[in-house]
């Protein structure tokens, strides 16, 4: 009789799940926006200097960049008819990242060298599925993954960068469709090839052409606040 009782409850807590999941508020279409703190952080490897026929190390320090951000978002929550949601969006971020700069200076026998560089990230976007879990009608734990291209520019540099992003967050209803959500965002944009073009100073004080060639790569990461509406 007692594993019996078990079982009508295990049953019972089973309809009583899904009976929550199928009331779920944030089933369907929705918008938000939302704002917040980004920061941005270049690094590089493999870097070297090629001037005067030789291939030179330099040292090269960076500073990241941080500061305001804001997302726009669209999506769609599937439901599946259990506590788990399948969400698919797209976000745009509008506001580009303050500048990160980097420096390659080199001093040696064969001359010195000088140059630095700096680049914003601009005009995110970020195509993403959204696993969630109904906690009940009115909230909602989710997980982000998809990938984000964006635009790098800096001086006399435009190019493409793109990668995996990741986030987790949480929504929860304030009312008529209305709600709140906080999120963390991480986007690893992977590697790239860069070139740099400047002059190296010989102990004769002529100029020669040089030029600086790295691996860079680059990761984000942001925490949102914001307000959506579930239609």
């Amino acid at each position: 009789m007692l594993i019996r009782s078990y079982v009508y409850i295990f049953i019972l807590c089973c309809f009583s799940s899904v009976a929550i999941a199928q009331n779920s508020k944030f089933s369907g279409p929705y918008a938000q926006f939302g704002v917040g703190y980004q920061s941005a952080s270049p690094s590089f490897s493999n870097t070297s200097l090629s001037a005067a026929g030789q291939s030179l190390t330099p040292t090269v320090s960076v500073s990241n960049a941080s500061g305001f951000t804001g997302t726009i978002t669209a999506g769609y929550n599937f439901f599946s008819g259990t506590p788990l949601l399948l969400g698919l969006g797209i976000e745009y971020s509008p506001f580009p990242t303050s500048n990160a700069s980097a420096s390659a200076s080199y001093s040696g026998s064969v001359g010195t060298y000088q140059n630095s560089a700096s680049v914003h990230i601009n005009n995110s976007l970020n195509i993403f599925l959204a696993p969630g879990l109904a906690l009940d009608q009115n909230k909602l734990l989710y997980g982000k993954v998809g990938y984000t291209g964006s635009s790098a520019n800096g001086v006399n540099t435009d190019f493409y960068m793109g990668g995996t992003s990741l986030g987790f967050g949480y929504k929860q209803i304030i009312g008529s469709g209305l709600y709140g959500f906080a999120e963390y965002n991480y986007v690893n944009y992977g590697s790239l090839n860069r070139s740099l073009s400047g002059t190296l100073k010989t102990p004769g004080n002529v100029s020669v052409p040089a030029t600086l060639n790295s691996t860079v790569t680059a990761t984000t990461t942001n925490l949102l606040f914001g307000l959506g509406y579930q239609f």
